[in-house]
C-alpha cells in the first residue's frame, strides 16, 4: 500500500485503464467485414431531405378545396399554400436533393460526365446501367472498347481516412489493370494529400491488376492513414463491383484484395520515439537547458521535417470513429499517454516539433516580445479546454472538416504554395516571437487534452494552481 501511495493511485489506475483499452483494441483489430452497402443518404445527414418516390390511390379532399398553387395533402382538413411542387419521379434512391440520386438515367449521365472529365487518355465514356454498382465503358474515337471507369460516390463506404471518408474513382484499361486512381472528394488535410501525391502513391497504383489475390502498395510515411485509406477504398470499390466487373474483364474480380502496409522504416521511427521518450524519462542524470534544447532540435528535425510524425487529439479519437490505427500510431499514442500520466505531459513539454519550433523562435528573437499580454495562464488554459471540447464534439458529431484545425502537418509538409503552410509559418516565426508559445498555451486542442489527463491523475496538492505544459516565460508579464 505504501508503494502504491508513492506511485499515485490515480496514475496506476489510469495506466491499467490504458492497458485494458489497448488490449481491447488489439483484439478487435481485425473486425468482421460485412461489405459495403449502397449509399441512400449522403455523408452529411444534415443536408439530406426525404423525397417522395411514388403515389398510389386517389388524392383525398382536404375539406376546404384547393386554392391556386396549393399543394394537396391527405386527410388533414387543410391545404398548403404556395407554389406547387413538381411531382418527383416514382422511383429512385432516398435521401439528398441531387437529381442524380432519384433518376437512374441522370445518375448514369453524371457518372459518364465524371469519367470523361478526368480520363487520362481523353476517351469518351458510355455509362452502363447495371443491377449493382453503375460503371462506364471507356471508348476511343473509333468506338473501340478501352476499359472501364467506376467510383464509390454511390456507396456507403466504411473506409475512413484521417478526416473522414474518401471518394475515389478508378480507370481500368482493357486488360483489367488500373490505368489511373483519382481522388474525387475528401476532407483530408491538404498537406497529407500533397504528400501522398509527391511520394508517387498514385503512380504505384498503376501497377495494380484486378485479379484474384492480395496485392500491396507501400503506404506513405507522414500520411499513413490517408494512403492506407485510399488503398482500402479501392479494395472496397472493386469488391462491391465484382459481379459487374466479371462480365467485362477476362479475369475474375472476385477475390481481389489490396492493402498499403508501411515499409519497414516504421520500426525505426518507433524506435526513435522510444529513445526520445526514454531520454526524458530517465533519472540517471538531469538534463540541463542546453541538453533539453538539443533534444528539442533533434525532435524538430526528425519527427517534424524528416518524418512529419506529429501526434494530435484525432489519433485518440480514430478508434472511436472507425479509423484503423497502425502499429506505429498505436505505439506513439501509448507513449504520449504514458508521458501525460507519469511525467506531466512529456510530449508537449519536450518533444512536440511544433512546440519546439515556437520555443526556439522565442529564445532567438526576444526583442520582439510583447511585455504585456492581457490573458493570464488560467484564462488561456480554460479557453483552450473549451476550444478542444468544441472541436472534439464537432468531429464526433460529423463536422469532419474541423479535424483540419491542427497546423502541425501543414508546417512540416513544406508545401510553400499552401495558405495553411504560410499561416503556420507566420504563427511560428512572428506570433511565437511576440507572445511565446501562444499556440500551445491558447489554441492547441491536443495540448489541452494531454494537460487535462496529466492534471486528472496528478496527486492532489492543496493550493495548487493550473499547470500547463508550456510555462509562461519569466520575462513576459501577464495580467489576469
Amino acid at each position: 500500500m505504501v508503494a502504491l501511495e508513492r506511485l499515485g493511485r490515480r496514475r496506476v489506475a489510469a495506466t491499467l485503464l490504458l492497458v485494458v483499452v489497448v488490449a481491447v483494441l488489439w483484439v478487435r483489430a481485425e473486425p468482421l467485414e460485412t461489405g459495403p452497402a449502397f449509399r441512400i443518404d449522403p455523408v452529411d445527414p444534415a443536408h439530406a431531405q426525404p423525397r417522395l418516390i411514388g403515389r398510389t390511390g386517389e388524392t383525398a379532399s382536404t375539406g376546404f378545396g384547393l386554392m391556386t398553387g396549393a399543394v394537396p395533402t391527405r386527410g388533414h382538413g387543410y391545404a398548403l399554400l404556395g407554389a406547387a411542387e413538381s411531382a418527383p419521379s416514382g422511383f429512385g434512391l432516398l435521401g439528398g436533393d441531387d437529381p442524380a440520386r432519384t433518376d437512374p438515367g441522370e445518375a448514369a449521365a453524371a457518372l459518364a460526365a465524371r469519367a470523361e472529365a478526368g480520363d487520362p487518355d481523353g476517351y469518351r465514356a458510355l455509362a452502363q446501367a447495371t443491377e449493382g454498382l453503375p460503371l462506364a465503358e471507356r471508348r476511343d474515337r473509333a468506338g473501340r472498347y478501352r476499359g472501364l471507369y467506376l467510383d464509390n460516390l454511390g456507396l456507403d463506404s466504411r473506409v475512413r481516412g484521417f478526416a473522414g471518408p474518401l471518394r475515389i474513382g478508378v480507370y481500368l484499361d482493357a486488360e483489367g489493370g488500373v490505368r489511373e486512381l483519382v481522388l474525387l472528394e475528401s476532407r483530408e488535410t491538404p498537406s497529407y494529400l500533397h504528400r501522398v501525391e509527391r511520394a508517387g502513391f498514385y503512380d504505384r497504383a498503376r501497377s495494380v491488376e484486378i485479379a484474384p489475390g492480395l496485392q500491396r502498395i507501400d503506404a506513405v510515411s507522414g500520411a499513413t492513414l490517408t494512403s492506407q485509406a485510399l488503398a482500402r477504398a479501392l479494395d472496397e470499390l472493386i469488391d462491391s463491383a465484382a459481379p459487374v466487373l466479371d462480365e467485362h474483364l477476362d479475369r475474375p474480380a472476385r477475390g481481389f484484395a489490396l492493402e498499403a502496409p508501411l515499409s519497414d522504416r516504421w520500426i525505426w521511427q518507433l524506435a526513435l520515439l522510444l529513445v526520445l521518450f526514454a531520454l526524458v524519462w530517465q533519472r540517471r542524470w538531469r538534463l540541463d537547458r542546453t541538453e533539453r534544447t538539443l533534444l528539442g532540435l533533434i525532435s524538430l528535425v526528425t519527427l517534424g521535417f524528416l518524418f512529419n510524425l506529429g501526434f494530435t487529439y484525432l489519433n485518440l479519437l480514430h478508434p472511436l470513429l472507425g479509423v484503423s490505427v497502425s502499429a506505429l500510431v498505436g505505439g506513439y499514442a501509448v507513449l504520449v499517454l504514458l508521458g501525460a500520466i507519469w511525467d506531466d505531459n512529456t510530449y508537449c513539454r519536450h518533444l512536440c516539433p511544433f512546440g519546439q519550433a515556437q520555443r526556439l523562435v522565442a529564445r532567438l528573437d526576444q526583442r520582439s516580445r510583447w511585455r504585456r499580454w492581457p490573458l493570464g495562464a488560467r484564462t488561456m488554459y480554460w479557453l483552450r479546454l473549451v476550444l478542444a471540447a468544441v472541436l472534439i464534439g464537432g468531429v464526433v458529431l460529423g463536422a469532419e472538416r474541423w479535424s483540419g484545425f491542427e497546423l502541425f502537418p501543414d508546417l512540416f509538409a513544406l508545401d510553400v504554395g499552401s495558405p495553411w503552410f504560410l499561416l503556420a509559418l507566420f504563427l511560428v516565426l512572428r506570433v511565437a516571437a511576440w507572445v511565446p508559445m501562444l499556440w500551445c498555451r491558447l489554441l492547441c486542442p491536443t495540448g489541452a487534452v494531454l494537460d487535462l489527463v496529466a492534471r486528472a491523475v496528478r496527486p492532489s496538492r492543496r493550493g495548487a494552481g493550473v499547470r500547463v505544459a508550456a510555462p509562461v516565460p519569466q520575462t513576459l508579464s501577464v495580467t489576469s
